[in-house]
């Protein structure tokens, strides 16, 4: 039975190739000598929201967030086309998109962290922020969920965000549910934080409910739902 990260590959394989022969699609390695390479001219750009940019970011980066409507504009105002654009976000999808939307704006020397944030701060890279007391959490690798899923007979991911209502209200039934039922492995992931596993699950909406028994997605939901319809599932699920 293929695995969840065999099935991650499929669905990425042909966007993980052209990554490969990108040239402008860097390592933090790579990203963090290209930048200080061009120190001079480089414009380096956290696209993440003012939250996670106050959390902790590369020294020296600006914010323009780009999920703002003011994007366009924003870069506009501050960026030079004629000079190097670096670009991060937490785990690379929205930089990914920024760097695309910036080239559509002619902006023709555009650089993208791989693996965002998460990667730079996971490979020990420096950071600062206005929060001594914070420290950026790494994203969930595809290899990181596929060790859960092989180690783990049952696994139920819980999809969440921090600013959904209906998520808080189903924390502790989640976590009541899974002390119940030892055999199940809750795994909780914030969808905007891990980004790249949430797309690979269609995650559309907070909050999403997924359960995978011995490698196989066999059960979806989402939004409130209650502890009996949710014991319900579970016993249909013995069963298979």
């Amino acid at each position: 039975m293929k695995s969840i990260l065999s099935i991650v590959f499929i669905l990425f394989g042909v966007s993980a190739f052209a990554q490969k022969k990108d040239a402008f699609l860097l390592s933090a390695n790579d990203f963090d000598a290209k930048l200080k390479a061009k120190a001079e001219t480089a414009q380096l750009v956290d696209v993440r929201t003012p939250a996670e940019f106050a959390s902790g970011h590369i020294k020296r980066a600006a914010n323009i967030n780009f999920t703002d409507d003011d994007f366009e504009d924003a870069a506009k105002k501050k960026l030079d086309k004629n000079k190097p654009v670096f670009l991060y976000c937490f785990s690379g999808k929205r930089s990914a998109d920024a760097a695309g939307f910036l080239r559509t704006m002619g902006f023709k020397e555009v650089y993208d962290l791989n693996g965002g944030f998460a990667q730079w701060t996971a490979s020990s890279k420096p950071y600062v922020s206005s929060n001594p007391n914070t420290k950026p959490i790494a994203a969930l690798t595809l290899q990181n969920l596929d060790d859960i899923v092989r180690a783990n007979d049952v696994v139920m991911i819980n999809f969440y965000t921090d600013w959904c209502e209906a998520c808080k209200k189903m924390t502790p039934l989640l976590n009541k549910v899974a002390d119940e039922n030892k055999q199940i492995k809750l795994l909780k992931v914030d969808s905007e934080k891990n980004d790249i596993i949430a797309s690979v699950f269609k995650v559309e909406e907070s909050p999403t409910y997924v359960i995978i028994k011995k490698g196989r997605r066999v059960w979806s939901g989402t939004g409130e739902i209650s502890e009996q319809e949710l014991k319900d599932v579970l016993q249909k699920l013995n069963k298979l």
